[in-house]
């Protein structure tokens, strides 16, 4: 059970994570109305794959920390504050959110596979987004930093970003016109979501 757990929270984290238009996102939906789809869910599983190495090497260094108590709890602290500033930028660009544009460039006759690592590579948020989390997740008792269970959780946290950027890459074209009004209610979403872990963390703070 325990590692059914790992699997679904490593899931949806990532999912979450990921679901917003970003970069990676709206490249491959690019690629894939430009292209084709074949080419988008190439240049996918590129970045998944560097996404499963960066979420385990996070996770693994959550590992370490957690076995030091005062940098485990100094962290936890830190990583409450990010939540509660994610928060907040999460609300003001769903007020803000307009209709985004497709205004990425890809470089053509480069093999998509590389090109979806190199980009997804870039991306220096993961590392500690994944650590934080995981952090977060011991401390709740609801995972454990056993190496089995990092691993699931890292490969689901690869499915997971998967499954969003296969959705982008079949169903963007049809629902192009209405990514503005999508992009404003995940903002939303994902503010209630970090919000609540925010909230948790700090109840958790006060009362030990």
């Amino acid at each position: 059970m325990t590692l059914v757990v790992s699997f679904l929270l490593g899931f949806f984290i990532a999912a979450v994570g990921i679901v917003a238009p970003g970069m990676l996102n709206m490249t491959i939906a690019k690629i894939s109305v430009s292209e084709n789809k074949k080419e988008a869910l190439l240049f996918a599983f590129g970045a998944v794959v560097i996404v499963l190495i960066q979420c385990f090497v996070g996770v693994y260094f959550a590992k370490f920390i957690d076995a030091n108590p005062s940098i485990s709890e100094n962290l936890k602290k830190f990583g409450t504050v990010i939540f509660v500033l994610l928060t907040f930028f999460f609300i003001y660009n769903g007020i803000r959110a307009k209709k985004p544009k497709l205004e990425v460039k890809i470089k053509n006759k480069k093999n998509r596979f590389v090109y979806g690592a190199t980009l997804s590579s870039l991306n220096m948020f993961a590392i500690p987004y994944y650590a934080f989390i995981s952090l977060t997740l011991a401390s709740k008792d609801v995972f454990d930093f056993e190496l089995v269970s990092i691993v699931v959780f890292s490969i689901a946290a690869a499915l997971g970003t998967y499954s969003i950027f296969y959705l982008y890459a079949i169903l963007f074209k049809k629902v192009e016109h209405k990514v503005g009004f999508i992009s404003n209610n995940i903002n939303f979403l994902i503010a209630a979501i970090t919000g609540l872990v925010a909230l948790s963390s700090i109840y958790k703070i006060l009362t030990v």
